[in-house]
């Protein structure tokens, strides 16, 4: 389907057939959001953080990278090759995916379509996947907003810079994919919660560093790859905590939060011109850095939240059994 949607592309020659091919082209490459899922489910328990964290950081790297390979391909073979190009890359991930996934089938117990109806049931009926959504949408949206304010704003004067030479600040994301594997690896042996808290407060320093201006390259690039591996190393622990949840409902959790992370995400695109014409630069790195210290503050909050839930769910188990309790002496008690 993403192979058809990239010849449709390349093929265009009015605007309406080339949306229409680039939303298949969007359809087809949800998928890769799903491939952490499968991930998290064909692995033990004690090494989904890192497994989903592998896969995390191998999209990662694609979503960073395409920048600088898309930039290069399209200047040497036209914009239609370089479509031409990535739709060859397409099907050999799809013969890949052919001879090496595992091949787990199972009856549908339900039509698409009431299956695509349950999916809010599950955001109301899990209150750990409805702070999942909050958080990760927060920091996707600010993600998504960092990146395309910067290239309207570096195409702009003073700088006015081009597609290939803004593609080389994609470079500075690679931290965000190098620190995947580790944060997987902590995720296992610290839990999800940690990872996330740590993850945004590396964000939040990174967009600090990026509101103090566009005019040092090299701080530009700092504050980009401490916002990359923030948002990445967060993603892959919220992966982890909503597979969790119900693992036997993995991917149906996975969808309800990857339908309105991707949401966010577009929010931010769409908000990042306005925001770069209305206040500059200092509007939108602004925005960028409340959406991850409010994402932060969420996860904090979820946090107490679950622990005074556990301590109320403890009470009441006791209480409903009547667990005895020791006994302390007399002088103990006066005192």
């Amino acid at each position: 389907m993403l192979a058809s949607g990239l010849l449709l592309a390349a093929a265009a020659r009015g605007l309406w057939l080339l949306l229409a091919a680039y939303v298949i082209i969007g359809a087809g490459a949800s998928v890769s959001a799903q491939s952490s899922t499968i991930a998290g489910r064909t692995v033990p328990q004690e090494r989904r953080g890192t497994a989903v964290a592998l896969v995390a950081a191998g999209m990662s790297a694609g979503i960073l990278l395409s920048r600088l390979v898309g930039g290069a391909l399209a200047h040497a073979l036209g914009w239609r090759g370089m479509l031409l190009a990535f739709a060859g890359l397409v099907l050999v991930c799809a013969a890949g995916a052919w001879l090496r996934l595992p091949d787990h089938r199972r009856a549908p117990t339900h039509s698409y379509l009431a299956t695509l109806t349950a999916l809010p049931g599950l955001l109301r009926r899990y209150r750990a996947l409805r702070h999942a959504v909050a958080a990760g949408s927060l920091w996707y949206f600010a993600f998504s907003l960092v990146w395309v304010a910067l290239t309207v704003r570096l195409a702009q004067p003073p700088y006015g810079l081009d597609a290939a030479a803004i593609g080389l600040y994609s470079l500075a994301g690679a931290l965000g994919f190098a620190a995947l594997p580790v944060a997987g690896r902590l995720g296992d042996r610290f839990g999800p919660r940690a990872v996330i808290c740590t993850s945004m407060s590396t964000a939040a320093a990174g967009a600090a560093l990026l509101c103090t201006g566009l005019d040092h390259p090299a701080v530009t690039a700092a504050g980009l790859a401490l916002v990359d591996a923030g948002c990445f190393t967060a993603q892959a622990a919220n992966q982890a905590r909503i597979l969790a949840i119900d693992p036997h409902r993995g991917g149906s959790l996975s969808g309800v939060y990857l339908l309105l992370y991707f949401f966010a995400g577009v929010a931010g695109s769409a908000l990042a011109a306005p925001l770069i014409t209305v206040g500059g630069w200092p509007a939108a790195s602004g925005a960028v850095l409340g959406a991850l210290l409010l994402s932060g503050f969420l996860a904090l909050r979820r946090d107490m939240g679950e622990k005074r839930g556990r301590d109320e769910a403890t009470y009441k188990a006791g209480r409903d059994t009547h667990v005895p309790v020791p006994s302390v002496p007399l002088r103990t008690r006066s005192r």
